[in-house]
């Protein structure tokens, strides 16, 4: 039975990476985009699954807060992220009550920047690669046919492009560590779904600006409610809830200056999926999300978009 419902599948058991690191004010994850439907449950099946994911975020600081920023401290930032993401996962064979996988993503990240530094206005774009993201084994548990719990961990190097002197940046010239647990229960009085999706991220010390970022807490949830059979055809619709908070202060002469520049945020809003069955075990799922911020702190507040394609084969 599991193996029916499993058509969308863990996207990113680590998070996404975004234009900058808290050093910019951001990190890696963007408020509300880390969960997916189903994201508790991979297929029993082996076999793959190959996601495309495409995100953009609009956000700001305002000119009278100060942000730390590729070793300098601008006022105000303005962004706008298009973020893309091909991730592969690999499903090893195992039993009913164990599904094991491999995943590895490369993304490809277009970056708008503005920024006032030593009361000069600053504007920069560019089209780069990456962070590679990995995780090298990803353990997920089915407590039952309604049950599902998914364990992993998830390293980013600091593979992308990086100057020091640039604003736009698509890489973070730092590794980060990020285990991440997610469970998915199903519902099938209401054809639905609850998925939860918590993770904490560590950070490596940027030695470019000798600036080392706090850790980071973060919870996604999502509630689904399908109008067709689960694992079939049909429209889904429902909301997403996310939370970051910044667990520890920066660390640096810079951090220091700005009393650790701990952030965080909030965030909701709805999605929309559908689901295509092609045959017994594959199949394609697409979802489509709008998340907006609210209750935050030292990151730039702003609205997110986010679509996605699944293909399981």
């Amino acid at each position: 039975m599991i193996h029916k419902l499993a058509f969308t599948v863990l996207l990113t058991i680590g998070g996404f990476q975004s234009a900058l690191a808290v050093e910019g004010g951001i990190g890696r994850p963007i408020t509300g985009m880390q969960v997916q439907p189903l994201n508790g449950l991979l297929p029993i099946e082996e076999g793959g699954v190959l996601t495309l994911s495409s995100i953009y975020y609009d956000g700001n600081f305002e000119r009278s807060r100060t942000t730390p920023l590729i070793g300098k401290v601008t006022a105000g930032l303005d962004y706008g992220v298009s973020y893309n993401l091909l991730n592969g996962i690999f499903v090893w064979k195992t039993n009913e009550k164990w599904s094991l996988a491999t995943t590895v993503a490369a993304p490809v990240q277009h970056t708008k920047i503005g920024a006032y530094i030593n009361n000069r206005e600053y504007e920069e774009s560019s089209t780069k690669i990456g962070d590679v993201m990995f995780s090298p084994l990803m353990l997920n548990y089915h407590l039952n046919p309604i049950m599902h719990a998914l364990f992993g961990v998830t390293f980013y190097a600091p593979t992308g492009s990086y100057d020091v002197d640039a604003l736009a940046n698509a890489g973070q010239n730092t590794w980060t560590i990020v285990p991440n647990l997610a469970f998915t229960t199903i519902l099938p009085k209401m054809n639905g779904e609850i998925t939860a999706n918590m993770a904490y991220e560590f950070y490596s010390k940027n030695d470019a600006t000798q600036y080392e970022n706090g850790d980071i807490f973060r919870l996604d949830l999502l509630g689904l409610k399908r109008f067709g059979e689960l694992g079939g055809d049909g429209l889904g619709v429902g909301a997403v809830f996310g939370w970051i908070e910044q667990t520890t202060d920066d660390k640096g002469p810079l951090a220091d200056l700005m009393n650790g520049f701990k952030g965080k945020s909030m965030g909701v809003g709805p999605i929309i999926t559908y689901d295509k069955k092609l045959s017994k075990t594959a199949g394609i799922s697409a979802s489509l999300r709008g998340v907006y911020e609210f209750d935050v702190k030292n990151r730039p507040e702003g609205e997110a978009y986010q679509f996605s394609l699944n293909y399981q084969y």
